[in-house]
């Protein structure tokens, strides 16, 4: 590959970087997939201060003299390139932050149900109806009977969106199952031909780095 080749550098797993991955595929960018070992993170650690980031962590992406760190200041990036900012930037901001809020939010829970924490079952019982159902009661009737967040304009924060929501109908598919409009929103996406061949083509990894890599270790 070219030296100038931009490099996206993250653990083997989805984690933060599995967005920006869809996105990139989406774009039909030309890209060196960095990935660090999640179970032995010597690789990471030898050359994480060799790289000249100005805050050295993952995801990264590079480049040419353009050096990034944080997951969407890198989705953001790469949204301007490709033009895949929303026209609506208000609404724009707003669903990522409310996706966010999702992500940060259910990790916890799960992590405690997978590592079987006292009163687990009750704890995730209770998020599921008292947060994660109201939460995404309020997408779907955001998203209405738009094709995409922003009404009919995809944008970076679809592909924030599709990963947050996989993640769910993965985890917890009863709760996802039961909001249709969101369902559909999940196909929809799915379906266009980049992101199907991306899926058919990509590598397996584990979905979430320390919550669950001994439970869904690649094959």
């Amino acid at each position: 590959m070219s030296p100038f080749t931009p490099t996206l550098g993250y653990w083997d797993i989805w984690g933060r970087a599995q967005s920006i991955r869809y996105l990139l595929a989406y774009a039909g960018a030309n890209f060196i997939d960095k990935r660090y070992t999640f179970a032995n993170k010597t690789d990471w650690e030898l050359v994480k201060y060799t790289l000249d980031l100005d805050f050295p962590n993952l995801p990264y992406y590079i480049d040419g003299d353009l050096k990034l760190s944080q997951s969407v200041a890198i989705l953001r990036y790469l949204a301007r390139k490709y033009g895949l900012l929303s026209t609506n930037t208000g609404l724009q901001d707003m669903c990522e932050q409310e996706l966010q809020d999702i992500r940060e939010g259910f990790r916890p829970i799960l992590k405690a149900k997978l590592f079987k924490s006292i009163d687990c079952e009750v704890t995730m019982a209770n998020y599921l109806s008292n947060t994660l159902d109201r939460q995404l009661v309020l997408f779907e009737k955001f998203l209405g009977h738009n094709q995409w967040l922003i009404g009919g304009q995809l944008s970076y924060v679809d592909f924030l969106a599709y990963e947050v929501f996989d993640w769910l109908k993965r985890f917890v598919p009863d709760t996802i199952g039961k909001h249709a409009t969101i369902g559909q929103y999940l196909r929809r996406f799915e379906s266009m031909p980049a992101i199907k061949a991306y899926n058919t083509l990509s590598t397996t990894m584990v979905l979430m780095g320390d919550v669950s890599y001994k439970y869904f270790k690649p094959t």
